[in-house]
């Protein structure tokens, strides 16, 4: 039997769409269809109500003992690996933008240094969906900036930021929040980890969000630091992005607001043991 199948199926039980298992596999919706109906071949029972794309009766045992198979091959997969003198294998982790382009390289160019042999795949979604793929079996690892609240992840604390309002270079200053309303506000994407931390740093301070004038919402930190240089509003980021940008003379920053934010380093708990996370956990929470 094809593990492959067994695993689309089980995230078009889970998602109920067959485009979004496509997008998220990245294949087409066809060969999704087509997987699920060789394993009803394999089977000899129809797995899905096609108009619903609820499971019969069959897909729910399916889909239950196909969960304890792939959780036991998974885990098959990592003891054998611990036997080996060498760290191998693959490795797939999903990063949000700012531990993306300011913390993950310099971690995993150690990683790879001390443990060539492993393969890395590196993708950058924002960070709900690479908590959404860690819990679909898309990752193997995650680094973002919200702390993960299901039960089935773990989470490391590896780094800790702060944020950051920042205007264009002529920027005049900048007192508390009160000066802000009525400014014309870049925003980031509601599933940014950066944004969230943005949301209960501004109740710290005495405001929200919502008394902010929106002018543009946009997919990733570089871009909000860029309309800003343009002129085209002010935005709050992590320190991380904006120390750089400032020592280029790029934006002005205008004050740093209260409380601090966590980066974290986040695997599904089926995955504990896996050598690679072990080793890349050791290594990112060294003192």
């Amino acid at each position: 039997m094809n593990l492959k199948r067994i695993r689309t199926f089980l995230l078009v039980v889970k998602h109920r769409n067959f485009s979004t298992v496509a997008e998220l596999l990245d294949i087409s919706q066809p060969a999704v269809s087509k997987q699920i109906k060789t394993l009803e071949d394999e089977l000899g029972v129809v797995l899905l109500h096609r108009d619903t794309i609820e499971p019969t009766e069959a897909g729910r045992l399916v889909y239950r003992k196909g969960k304890e198979l792939l959780h036991a091959w998974d885990q098959l997969a990592d003891e054998c690996q611990g036997l080996q003198g060498e760290l191998s294998g693959l490795l797939r982790i999903g990063t949000s933008t700012i531990p993306g382009s300011y913390l993950v390289p310099g971690m995993l160019r150690e990683f790879r240094e001390r443990y060539p042999r492993v393969e890395v795949r590196i993708t950058v979604h924002d960070s709900d969906d690479v908590l959404r793929m860690l819990r679909d079996g898309l990752l193997e690892v995650g680094v973002v900036g919200k702390k993960p609240e299901d039960e089935q992840l773990i989470g490391h604390v590896i780094a800790t930021d702060r944020l950051l309002l920042i205007g264009p270079t002529d920027s005049e200053e900048i007192d508390g929040f009160g000066d802000l309303k009525g400014l014309p506000f870049v925003f980031r994407e509601e599933g940014s980890g950066t944004w969230q931390a943005v949301k209960e740093s501004l109740q710290q301070w005495g405001g929200s969000v919502t008394e902010l004038h929106n002018v543009a919402e946009v997919d990733s930190t570089e871009a909000v630091i860029s309309l800003v240089e343009a002129g085209l509003g002010y935005s709050i980021v992590s320190d991380l992005a904006a120390r750089p940008a400032t020592r280029y003379g790029r934006i002005k920053v205008l004050a740093e607001l209260p409380g601090t934010r966590n980066f974290y380093l986040t695997y599904p708990v089926s995955k504990q043991q896996h050598p690679a996370i072990i080793a890349l956990v050791s290594l990112a929470t060294e003192s």
